[in-house]
């Protein structure tokens, strides 16, 4: 049986990483349906479409993030692995030298990115509650979310380049230890009829284990990286202007065009339609959510590793692995959507109506076909970043126009319906044949074997 299991873990390319971040979905996947139950009983349905706006209002992070995390991840496994490969000590400061100032440099861009998160969410959230006339009640959880969010976005670098470093077993660990002390204090809180003020403790929490990974666990390799940037700059040093910029705005702006086009659907429906039916969709995208990242653990664990080989020249390794990991990642997608629907599908065997609180089971199957679609995405770009290439700008640009405009459209005249079902058309007819063409193009240009 150990035998068994070790073939089978082998063949699903599970490690230590991997498996940490797959606990944490695990228990994201067990805890999220708990946490709905909380959510039924502490707040009634207004209320309940308040909190998914103010969660799905912390996601606008993304456009101050600017996808440049995963950049850095991509660039300090190049870095990494020349450190690992230096033959003397003149590569070895180099390559020191170079993931110094890639850690300071991110450090600043990210310090500035956080205070402008902070001073955005608070405006824009102000609005759109006062909009409701439910400002009074709820303007202090807005502003002690968004800070203690935006500390978190300032401090998220450091999370980035210790991955990309090799210390992968102790960010994911951290991860784990994020989700399960979330969960608990959001179940505490709601029991203890905090409402709106559970979103606040539980961002405190995760920002704590941030803290406590980079400045306490790893603040020793962090320090030491930063050290060697304040030394004198040395020939042929990291050139942030040169190396990360020109990857960086494009990857950013494919990360806010994607965000605005697929990640924004609770707010469109707040607006246009009722709290009510923005609880239904915010409910429902937490368990999708919890899927959609569960399979996507397969390629974000391994994705430093992917670079790391990239950077060492392993190129075809790169690529086997690849493969493997888009096999299993995708099938653990369409496993747990078919679960979902089937959950969703029983409820009202319970007799509680419980399943008016989410979308119906056809909605939620017409969500996963565009899922399913946009992990093909995810695939072919994470791939792309792996070997410091470029985002297909012109690709990506077109593709979420279309698929945002057709979103805001459907939103407003079928709300929740027409949501999912602008979303799957435009990601499997659009999005996916596009960028699909631009990967095998880029393929080609780069592996001209």
């Amino acid at each position: 049986m150990p035998a068994l299991l070790s073939r089978f873990a082998k063949n699903l390319l599970v490690d230590r990483s991997l498996l940490y971040a797959l606990t944490t979905r695990i228990w994201q996947a067990m805890a999220g349906p708990v946490t709905m139950v909380f959510l039924i009983h502490a707040l009634h349905p207004d209320e309940q479409g308040v909190y998914s706006l103010l969660s799905n209002l912390m996601t606008i992070q993304v456009f101050f993030e600017l996808g440049l995390l995963n950049v850095l991840i991509s660039q300090a496994g190049h870095q990494f692995s020349d450190i690992q490969t230096a033959r003397d000590d003149e590569q070895l400061t180099r390559a020191k030298n170079r993931m110094g100032q890639l850690l300071a440099s991110s450090l600043k861009w990210f310090s500035f990115a956080g205070i402008l998160y902070a001073s955005v969410a608070i405006v824009l959230g102000w609005q759109m509650l006062a909009s409701k006339l439910v400002l009074t009640e709820y303007w202090l959880p807005l502003i002690g979310l968004s800070i203690s969010a935006a500390v978190t976005v300032a401090l998220s670098p450091l999370m980035a380049i210790l991955e990309g470093a090799g210390f992968r077993d102790s960010v994911y660990r951290m991860r784990f230890a994020q989700m399960i002390s979330g969960a608990i204090v959001v179940w505490v809180s709601l029991s203890l009829d905090f409402k709106m003020w559970t979103l606040v403790f539980s961002s405190c929490v995760q920002l704590a284990c941030v803290v406590l990974l980079t400045r306490v666990i790893h603040r020793r390799e962090l320090d030491g990286f930063r050290s060697y940037a304040k030394r004198e700059p040395i020939p042929d040093g990291l050139s942030w202007a040169k190396e990360v910029f020109p990857l960086q705005w494009r990857v950013a702006v494919v990360s806010v065009a994607h965000h605005i086009a697929t990640q924004l659907f609770p707010l469109i429906i707040f607006w246009f339609h009722s709290e009510r039916e923005c609880g239904q969709l915010g409910m429902t995208l937490t368990g999708t959510a919890a899927i959609q990242g569960m399979a996507l653990a397969w390629i974000q664990t391994k994705y430093s590793v992917v670079s790391t080989m990239h950077g060492a020249g392993d190129r075809e390794s790169a690529g086997t692995l690849w493969q493997r990991l888009a096999f299993v990642s995708t099938a653990l997608l369409l496993a747990g959507f078919v679960c979902a629907i089937a959950a969703i599908g029983l409820l009202p065997l319970a007799g509680r109506g419980w399943e008016n609180r989410f979308l119906s089971p056809w909605q939620i199957l017409v969500l996963g076909i565009g899922c399913l679609a946009n992990h093909g995405v995810a695939l072919q770009m994470f791939y792309v970043l792996s070997r410091k290439g470029r985002p297909f700008l012109l690709a990506s640009l077109v593709s979420y126009f279309l698929t945002g405009l057709a979103v805001v459209l459907g939103g407003y005249w079928y709300s929740n319906s027409g949501i999912v079902c602008a979303y799957a058309i435009t990601t499997c007819f659009v999005t996916l044949p596009l960028h699909t063409y631009f990967y095998w193009e880029y393929r080609k240009r780069v592996s001209p074997h």
